[in-house]
């Protein structure tokens, strides 16, 4: 009963705010379901706003995360009333997750849909169709029957728009605009230390794993304290641990074991930044080891639920053949760091790469503000 009056009271407004015109160089960013200025639509905005174009932008976020949102972006709360009016009025859209049911799209708006994933490891959409509620499906298919444009990163992306997403439009095969900065490798290893107070000789070895259905973190026992020894011991500088679950469990992060070297980055709004200042990165079944791995820097799997997982999501790839070394255990992953071979590791990446069709030009954001100063000029 609350979520059809939810649709009904939405909906009214959407289409209320149908008597203000539509404002064509007006664009409306939405990220994360509201969790503030990050990932694809940010780099999106960041360029609009480097070309300084003529157009307003709008971003809606929970109160929570306004604090890093450019001042040359108007900010509205996520949901609100005052969202809709924007979102009702705008020319163009942009957002990287699946939009509610109520929202609607008057005739001469355009929806830019980003997506959040790069390369996929694990099925989703379609193709885990028995696993998702029926809400999500209807709402999966509605976000694509809004889209006029799908951002796709490679062929292999571009043909799981088609087959799993319930989307038949235009594909744009650019890239994606948050790995440009990864691609071209900006350094803002610095920023990131001084946001935790760290003194700058430090490394970072970053923990980013993906969430399970059940949203249990029992498989998340890394033994950070093994591993920061080893590191240190061998390089001979000092390192630390950032922690970054995933969004779907950033309320449980508090529930792990936190000290002056293994640190909480669960909140920290940007993850291509903390992957850019980051020099080792585990991960698990997560998209994210095909994006650091664009940086050429070490990528581990901590896999201790494989065949668990496999059943329950099951794979694209078979993760045994992929350029990353894994582990079941924490014994084994130690092993791997130790054993890794850095040549072999690169020349892999170019063959996934490649097999991908993988676009690595760094201009992503370029061409898809490119595209949308077509759209409002055509």
């Amino acid at each position: 009963m609350k979520n059809i009056i939810k649709f009904i009271f939405y909906s009214f407004f959407y289409y209320f705010f149908r008597i203000f015109p539509i404002k064509k160089n007006k664009i409306f960013f939405q990220n994360f379901n509201g969790k503030g200025y990050g990932d694809n639509p940010k780099y999106i905005a960041q360029e609009i706003l480097r070309r300084n174009l003529d157009f307003e932008l709008v971003w809606a976020a929970i109160p929570e995360y306004y604090k890093n949102i450019p001042e040359m972006i108007k900010i509205v709360p996520y949901r609100s009333i005052r969202a809709v009016y924007e979102e009702a009025t705008s020319g163009i859209w942009i957002d990287n997750c699946r939009k509610q049911l109520y929202v609607k799209k008057r005739k001469k708006q355009y929806y830019i849909q980003t997506w959040h994933g790069t390369v996929n490891l694990k099925r989703i959409e379609k193709d885990v169709e028995f696993n998702l509620s029926g809400y999500y499906i209807k709402q999966a298919k509605h976000d694509s029957f809004l889209a006029d444009l799908f951002i796709s990163e490679c062929n292999f992306t571009s043909k799981l728009y088609k087959s799993s997403f319930w989307y038949n439009g235009e594909i744009l095969e650019c890239g994606s605009p948050k790995e440009d900065l990864l691609i071209n490798n900006i350094n803002l290893k610095n920023k990131v230390l001084d946001y935790y107070n760290i003194k700058n000789n430090y490394k970072i070895i970053l923990y980013a794993p993906t969430f399970r259905d059940n949203f249990s973190i029992d498989v998340y026992d890394i033994n950070y304290e093994q591993i920061l020894n080893y590191l240190q011991e061998e390089t001979k500088t000092p390192w630390i641990f950032l922690v970054r679950l995933h969004p779907n469990i950033t309320k449980k992060s508090d529930s792990i074991k936190y000290t002056e070297n293994i640190i909480n980055a669960c909140h920290y709004d940007d993850m291509q930044e903390l992957m850019l200042a980051s020099d080792i990165l585990i991960s698990d079944y997560s998209d994210c080891m095909f994006e650091f791995a664009l940086m050429k820097k070490p990528v581990f799997l901590y896999i201790k639920d494989y065949n668990e997982y496999k059943v329950e999501r099951d794979f694209y790839f078979d993760l045994y053949s992929l350029p990353f070394p894994n582990a079941a255990n924490n014994d084994e992953l130690l092993l791997k760091m130790k054993e890794f071979n850095n040549t072999l590791y690169l020349n892999s990446l170019d063959v996934f790469y490649n097999k991908t069709g993988f676009i690595k030009d760094g201009r992503a954001s370029e061409k898809v503000v490119d595209k949308i100063v077509n759209v409002i000029y055509q």
